[in-house]
């Protein structure tokens, strides 16, 4: 009987062993806090190993190594405005489906009264938004990576975007290169579950029967770590802070347990190309703050291959950017280096979830966290000029 990890520690949820499995006896499973393991179906196993072997958590090295850095943005004031950071994403998904190429990165929508949140294939440059943004949950692949195997055989232009370990997988799953594939990882810090996500919204705001869509980042106020809730006759916009579902997040308190000894943050990436946002721009690149709008949001981009560098080669005139290094990048956006750090508030929030539901976590937040909650509530309440002034001499 083969077994497929024996810590949850040591699986990431990426389901490349669910795609590759030709008997389909390998069902990606939530455990009771909604994070999705991989349980195998003795009566369809043959046992042939490809599950083990395809594993790239457990058994794939990376050995990248950074060959250029950038700050940069899109020239696109519209669609920057549509993206977390910089707009990276957008012009390179834009350039492949120009050569009739192929985009796969994670869409969320609402079903049957809670979000979906899974990667989608798309073959217009009009559904790039349905990509766009962050997505501060789990991603489902489902077969996406066979998806990406049968358009990489068929010549297709492929862009493949997701967290690293879900890029990774990706490579090891298709267990060679295609010149017509590229692929590009976020700076992940780590990832709550999607049910996790579901009981916040569904907990701690009425009327759920006239929600429509959430954006984790949203820019009406500027580049901040604001959500926006959609209704279909209005929206609520959501300071982090304020939030028990951000807060916690931010905090490192509610990711799988694998990413706390995630091996892929470091300087070797998955990815040809990682991006990310430019975290303390401000500071690193003061001679550059009247090049770029920071209320807009600003990107970092890092070139890990020969491969990434042609495709950045290609992104040149689409973009605003300037040469920056690993190392000032990596001084706001430590996943660069290290994985987040386990708190001792994982277990209790974690055990609270579990016994008693998101509405226990939530007034564990208000009570653990009322002076944080005070001081935001304040700070959120000033001009966004002001505020900027304040992070500027952080």
């Amino acid at each position: 009987m083969i077994t497929l990890f024996d810590k949850k520690q040591d699986c990431c949820g990426c389901g490349a062993c669910a795609n590759i499995c030709t008997k389909t006896a390998i069902t990606m499973i939530e455990d009771d806090c909604g994070f999705i393991y991989p349980q195998i179906d003795d009566k369809k196993c043959v046992e042939c190993g490809a599950c083990k072997k395809i594993c790239a958590f457990q058994g794939r090295e990376e050995h990248s190594i950074v060959q250029n850095v950038y700050v940069a943005a899109s020239k696109s004031k519209k669609d920057i405005i549509r993206s977390a950071s910089g707009g990276i994403f957008y012009e390179a998904a834009k350039y492949t489906l120009e050569r009739n190429g192929i985009v796969y990165g994670a869409a969320m929508w609402r079903e049957q009264d809670n979000f979906i949140v899974r990667h989608k294939r798309i073959t217009k440059i009009e559904d790039i938004n349905e990509l766009q943004g962050s997505k501060y949950v789990q991603c489902d692949v489902g077969d996406s990576y066979k998806q990406v195997q049968k358009d990489l055989k068929l010549g297709k232009y492929v862009l493949f975007s997701g967290t690293p370990c879900q890029c990774a997988a990706l490579r090891s799953f298709l267990r060679k290169d295609y010149k017509t594939l590229f692929i590009i990882d976020i700076i992940c810090h780590g990832v709550p579950s999607l049910k996790f996500f579901n009981d916040y919204i569904n907990t701690t705001f009425p009327n759920t029967d006239n929600i429509c869509n959430f954006k984790f980042r949203d820019k009406t106020i500027g580049w901040e770590m604001t959500a926006r809730l959609d209704f279909h006759d209005n929206y609520k916009l959501i300071p982090g802070r304020l939030s028990s579902y951000f807060t916690l997040f931010l905090d490192g308190h509610t990711y799988r347990e694998n990413c706390y000894s995630c091996r892929y943050a470091s300087d070797h990436r998955p990815g040809d190309i990682t991006i990310g946002d430019y975290w303390g721009f401000q500071h690193e690149h003061p001679d550059l703050l009247s090049k770029y709008d920071v209320q807009k949001g600003i990107s970092c981009l890092i070139v890990n291959t020969e491969q990434g560098g042609f495709l950045m080669d290609k992104l040149r005139d689409r973009l605003s950017y300037n040469e920056s290094t690993y190392s000032k990048v990596a001084n706001r956006n430590e996943q660069l280096k290290y994985p987040s750090k386990i708190g001792k508030l994982r277990k209790p929030i974690m055990d609270l979830y579990r016994t008693e539901g998101y509405l226990a976590v939530d007034l564990f937040y208000r009570k653990a966290y009322r002076k944080q909650r005070l001081i935001h509530t304040v700070f959120n309440m000033l001009p966004y000029s002001i505020k900027g002034w304040i992070r500027r001499i952080k």
